[in-house]
């Protein structure tokens, strides 16, 4: 017989399983870039530096991010600021953090205006799909919370 009170941490959904295969998919591969990055800083040719240090950069630019998304979607940091305000300096702060790599780095030509042109109108519309996106993903996720509030309400008066 089985008990509907206990939570069986052995039956998952397909969605629940399928987050669970790229959350396992994304940590696998960035630990073994790490260990081939390192390795290769090691012991690979000069020819071959210049591309690992371009993923070096990639993985500095994504742990800026995080840090950068830890400030200022968190409370942890910033106690209490207005969501745009939240991501305008999200925005200001990531962008600067990656022009510096894109410069260092010689992401692209920094000497010529159309890449610096390219480099930004990019970033905006990252920006801008990517802030749409939670923003639909917040808003599906307060009406199913609302919901359920009000059917517990209905229930429980």
């Amino acid at each position: 017989m089985t008990r509907k009170d206990i939570i069986d941490t052995e039956v998952r959904t397909p969605a629940e399983n399928a987050r669970a295969f790229l959350a396992t998919l994304c940590v696998s591969f960035t630990i073994m870039m790490v260990v081939c990055m390192a390795l290769g800083t090691i012991f690979a040719g000069e020819e071959s530096k210049q591309g690992i240090m371009y993923c070096w950069s990639l993985l500095g630019a994504c742990v800026c991010t995080a840090a950068l998304q830890f400030v200022f979607f968190t409370p942890t940091v910033i106690k209490r600021m207005a969501y745009p305000l939240r991501l305008f300096l999200f925005g200001i702060c990531l962008y600067a953090v990656l022009a510096v790599l894109a410069v260092v780095m010689r992401w692209f030509p920094a000497d010529m205006a159309g890449a610096w042109v390219s480099f930004t109108i990019s970033y905006l519309v990252a920006l801008a799909v990517a802030t749409a996106a939670y923003a639909a993903k917040h808003r599906r996720e307060e009406r199913t919370l609302n919901e359920k509030l009000n059917e517990y309400r209905r229930n429980n008066s």
